[in-house]
């Protein structure tokens, strides 16, 4: 099976009498991949390869792509939305998980915002969920977007010259794209009529000196960004062309549930660069148990439960307890939060922030607060909220002995991500203690961060090497 084969069978929907393209391989959890300009489907065969054993991969084509129709329409962003929501409906899907590149970002954001029952997850790669101005449009293409932008100059580059396919598409991949590869990008738009959906993207790019109707929706969608309850990926590559790292510190503020996968080597059309750690990357987040760590039983081995959200009902009481105030909730499968806090209205807020949803009852029940005395001599049940990578990160936490501590960086080796992603989803852990985050350090032997303080953190990690020297 090589680079440039494209083994799946063909299907088509016809939508508002026109036919749109799409694949469909393979049976589980339904992953619907989204392309951008100029692509196709065929932009993410190799990412579907290896996945299609576990998954069920949909990919499209939008309308005017690829083996869909082009028929004779405006194909502006809000057009092309039109037809992927028709589509999700005709097909009946549900639960889906979105994978998102390029204009494919801005469409499957806002299927997500408005159909949060239908879009579970979200993955997404060098695509611009947000506004921006020129001065961070890459450097390099600045020029020629300008020119795109024009009415006369831009028909002329990207209608009669073809400009777009035949230049910015492979000048977007780090690697040689083959003549194979590039006679398929090329052939839904041979006829100078065919590449009118082409010229019309860069012309509804949200840059601020054109507040069109694209970019008012694009505005939507930013704003949207902090109450998305989907759990997020953002796979990173480098050098990258749309997401750097300005952009990524920026998402990563605006987004509450979004890990990151560093997948090394990309420019823009990553798939054609590095497609295997595309496929890896999604396939650890959506199964974030690893084989060594699944071997291997924890300590002390607590009964656990597993979600991405939480909306039923929590019973919660603060109290005193070992390591002062706290606050414990319980959900119905296990304890799902303990957190240290020295003022009850204060801890109760955090908990209606961390489970807006949720029902929460308060229940005098001190013998919770007492799971702190011995935590891992006797385990209670825990439940573990959270995004499929955080809840990667607190099962390795959970291996850690009393005693023992291990770095960023041997946590991210065990479950196949960077440090600086299992930092962020060690400070994402809100059942202190119990999931021992405290045992987490610098790899240069420094404490590093801790959400209940580094005070709170030394006397953990005092207590339990005492303990563990004391022992037989």
């Amino acid at each position: 099976m090589g680079f440039a084969d494209f083994p799946f069978e063909s299907r088509y929907v016809t939508l508002n009498g026109h036919r749109l393209h799409y694949i469909d391989e393979g049976e589980g959890p339904v992953l619907l991949f989204i392309h951008g300009n100029p692509t196709s489907s065929y932009l993410w065969r190799n990412v579907i390869k290896p996945l299609r054993g576990h998954y069920r991969c949909i990919a499209l084509d939008l309308i005017g792509f690829g083996n869909s129709d082009q028929p004779d329409i405006d194909y502006r962003f809000l057009t092309h939305y039109r037809y992927l929501e028709d589509f999700v409906a005709t097909l009946g899907l549900s639960d889906i998980t979105l994978v998102l590149h390029d204009w494919g970002g801005p469409l499957g954001f806002r299927l997500a915002q408005q159909q949060p029952r239908t879009v579970s997850r979200l993955c997404f790669m060098e695509t611009f969920p947000f506004t921006c101005d020129w001065d961070e449009f890459p450097l390099p293409l600045r020029p020629l977007f300008f020119a795109f932008r024009q009415e006369r100059l831009g028909r002329f580059l990207i209608i009669n010259r073809n400009l777009f396919v035949r230049m910015v598409l492979p000048f977007g991949v780090i690697r040689h794209l083959p003549r194979s590869v590039r006679r398929i990008y090329q052939k839904p738009f041979r006829q100078r009529a065919s590449r009118y959906p082409v010229y019309v993207w860069p012309n509804q790019l949200p840059i601020n000196d054109r507040q069109d109707e694209a970019w008012k929706a694009i505005e939507e969608i930013e704003k949207g960004l902090g109450s998305m309850p989907q759990p997020m990926l953002l796979l990173r590559f480098r050098p990258g062309a749309v997401l750097g790292p300005a952009r990524i510190r920026w998402l990563l503020d605006q987004i509450p549930n979004l890990d990151i996968s560093d997948c090394g080597r990309g420019l823009h059309y990553v798939q054609e660069d590095n497609p295997e750690a595309i496929a890896d990357a999604i396939e650890h987040w959506l199964h974030p148990l690893t084989g060594t760590m699944a071997e291997a039983a924890p300590p002390a081995s607590p009964h656990l439960h597993e979600s991405d959200d939480y909306a039923e009902p929590l019973t919660w009481y603060y109290g005193e307890s070992c390591y002062g105030h706290a606050l414990v909730a319980e959900s119905a499968h296990g304890l799902i939060h303990f957190d240290f806090c020295n003022n009850k209205d204060d801890a109760l807020g955090r908990l209606k922030q961390r489970f807006p949803a949720a029902n929460l009852i308060e229940q005098p029940t001190p013998a919770l607060l007492a799971t702190l005395d011995h935590p891992d001599s006797a385990p209670s049940p825990l439940h573990l909220c959270g995004t499929p990578f955080q809840r990667q990160v607190w099962q390795a936490l959970l291996h850690i002995p009393p005693g023992s501590t291990r770095s960023y960086g041997e946590i991210a080796r065990q479950v196949g991500s960077q440090a600086r992603a299992v930092g962020q989803a060690v400070g994402k852990n809100r059942l202190a203690v119990l999931v021992p985050c405290h045992r987490v350090t610098r790899a240069d032997g420094g404490h590093g961060g801790f959400y209940w303080g580094t005070a709170l953190k030394q006397r953990l990690l005092d207590q339990e090497s005492t303990t563990k020297g004391n022992s037989p």
